[in-house]
């Protein structure tokens, strides 16, 4: 049998243990968590911009968005000179990396239309006064591709 000086040499070596075991458990836990941090952060992203155009003359104030095969869609507005930079999120340029489908929205508010002539409904001349036209959609026929980097891709929507 045992006597307590036994007893309390054992109890005190077995909260010694629990004390290693306890601290190589928070440890682990540390490391593994610092790991965790190293892993990708989200899709590769490629940097994209370019002009877009019709017949060779810029387009302002169109709304570009860049559809992939998979993942989140970009955005973009043309300025004046037709130039876009797309966003893949706020204050995140670009667009995933890949093939992807470009939708081009022109017209609507802001976009000057020319007069065609005199010969204009009434209704066609207060629109056209007003400076609007109807918006139109356009799907390019083909696919465009981002690479991971800086991308200049140059947008021409085809005549109707």
């Amino acid at each position: 049998m045992m006597n307590l000086n036994q007893k309390a040499m054992l109890n005190k070596q077995n909260r010694s243990r629990r004390k290693q075991l306890l601290g190589s458990f928070v440890l682990l836990i540390g490391c593994l968590g610092t790991l965790s941090g190293c892993g990708p952060s989200g899709p590769e992203i490629g940097e994209v911009s370019g002009v877009v155009s019709m017949g060779g003359t810029p387009v302002p104030g169109a709304s570009i968005t860049f559809y992939p095969v998979s993942g989140r869609q970009s955005f973009g507005k043309s300025d004046q000179e037709g130039r876009y930079t797309l966003e893949y999120a706020q204050d995140q340029p670009g667009a995933v990396t890949g093939q992807h489908r470009v939708k081009i929205m022109t017209g609507g508010m802001g976009a000057p239309s020319m007069p065609s002539g005199p010969a204009e409904s009434p209704s066609k001349s207060r629109s056209r006064s007003k400076g609007m036209e109807p918006p139109k959609e356009v799907t390019l026929p083909e696919m465009v591709t981002v690479e991971s980097g800086s991308n200049e891709i140059n947008l021409d929507i085809p005549s109707a």
